[in-house]
């Protein structure tokens, strides 16, 4: 991992940590008060824990699943990670702050070094971190899995239409009606049909979520239902895209999203959605158009975290 790549304050950084292979832990401890304490005695657990404040570490431990103690440990040593490589200090002067809108950032003391805008989101076993060393550059990260099982019964149970009005709340009236209409591209059973429809739905959710986290609001921001996207298009993944040059775990990018505000074209925000394997989409968000965001990076603890962790300011 190329320092040049996070401290560039012309270029949003993008990485993703796959829990799922890390941390294991025993299936008798799944869950419960004290899971997380008797997972952490594992050695390779320890290690991981350890570059953690007191504070970091006492808040994963307190997770009920275990999977969610993982998610939050993931989260932190990849903000930990973000301001080592970006901002040339060491592994304890990588002090996690907060903005005036409670998002994470880190701020130099005595503006000796580069501030960090960083934003982290995670879901099913994947965190993303999307990081720019620009405090004038606002960023937000979404990762949706679309987990059709879950979903399924519920839309056969109450049809499609009601299903997607459970959340016209988060949506505005043409977005819902998009979704509602909208149809794969090719002709599908009806099972696969609403596979694809969850797919698209999702793509519509990811992309909300990502620009209220960019201006640091919450999925119950009054304005919520007066921004909506056209033209939204889910990426495929990589095994659907046979003639594709992508292959493996990165899919399709869609990109030519349009954002529009109280009926009116919104043009200094840029969002993105990628394809990550065969379930997952990640949208990211910026307030600079001018502002490239460099591929998403697939992190490696020993590779990457570790050496971040070891190394000298």
């Amino acid at each position: 991992m190329a320092p040049e790549e996070t401290g560039n304050p012309n270029r949003v950084f993008r990485w993703v940590l796959d829990v799922q292979p890390e941390w294991s832990w025993s299936d008798d401890i799944k869950s419960g008060r004290d899971a997380a304490s008797r997972w952490a005695e594992g050695t390779n657990n320890q290690r991981a824990l350890n570059l953690l404040t007191f504070e970091e570490r006492d808040k994963v431990l307190r997770y009920y699943h275990i999977r969610d103690a993982k998610l939050s440990l993931a989260s932190q040593l990849l903000k930990h990670c973000a301001i080592v490589r970006s901002c040339h200090v060491s592994w304890s002067e990588s002090v996690i702050t907060q903005d005036a809108n409670y998002k994470p950032c880190f701020v130099p003391v005595n503006g000796a070094t580069e501030h960090l805008q960083f934003n982290v989101s995670h879901h099913g076993s994947l965190v993303a971190l999307v990081g720019c060393a620009n405090k004038n550059v606002h960023i937000g990260v979404d990762v949706v899995q679309v987990d059709a099982g879950k979903d399924l019964p519920r839309v056969l149970e109450e049809g499609w239409p009601s299903w997607v009005k459970t959340y016209e709340a988060v949506f505005s009236a043409q977005e819902v009606q998009d979704i509602i209409t909208w149809k794969p591209r090719q002709s599908l059973n009806d099972q696969d049909t609403i596979r694809s429809r969850l797919r698209h739905f999702y793509a519509h959710w990811c992309l909300k979520e990502a620009y209220v986290k960019m201006t640091g609001e919450a999925l119950m921001a009054p304005w919520l239902q007066d921004m909506e996207f056209r033209n939204v298009k889910e990426p495929r993944p990589a095994s659907e895209m046979p003639d594709s040059p992508v292959a493996g775990d990165w899919g399709e990018t869609s990109s030519e999203i349009e954002i529009w505000h109280h009926g009116q074209r919104v043009t200094d925000v840029k969002m993105e959605l990628q394809a990550f394997r065969n379930d997952y989409m990640i949208g990211t968000a910026t307030s600079r158009i001018d502002v490239p965001f460099s591929p998403f990076k697939l992190v490696d603890l020993e590779q990457d975290i570790y050496p971040a962790a070891e190394r000298k300011s």
